[in-house]
């Protein structure tokens, strides 16, 4: 059970990761303006790593409980695989909604 608990800690790490580096990706490829591009492709990763830091995070003061905390994760990383899919990175998109979806919903069978 150990080792699955560690793969699965490992999986939704990774998922986190390539949040991130998604919403990077998609704010660089949102305006045209070099100064919309810089803004959007650096603030949407920010404001996501804000959110998770303060309601996902372990060690967190005001880290949610397990069911909300699956929710609010989903939640962004649902927005996160819906704008993958708007901006045409549909494969991405299927991949990361697939072992997104996966990763929380085995946290909350283990209650990690």
């Amino acid at each position: 059970m150990q080792i699955l608990k560690s793969f699965n800690l490992l999986m939704c790490f990774l998922a986190e990761l390539m949040m991130v580096a998604s919403l990077g990706y998609i704010g660089f490829h949102t305006y045209s303006h070099p100064f919309g591009k810089y803004l959007t492709g650096l603030g949407l990763p920010l404001l996501a790593i804000i959110l998770w830091g303060i309601f996902a995070a372990p060690r967190s003061a005001y880290r949610l409980e397990s069911p909300f905390r699956t929710l609010f994760a989903l939640v962004l990383f649902g927005i996160t695989a819906l704008l993958l899919y708007r901006y045409d990175q549909v494969g991405i998109a299927i991949t990361f909604g697939s072992i997104a979806l996966l990763s929380q919903l085995l946290a909350l069978v283990l209650k990690q």
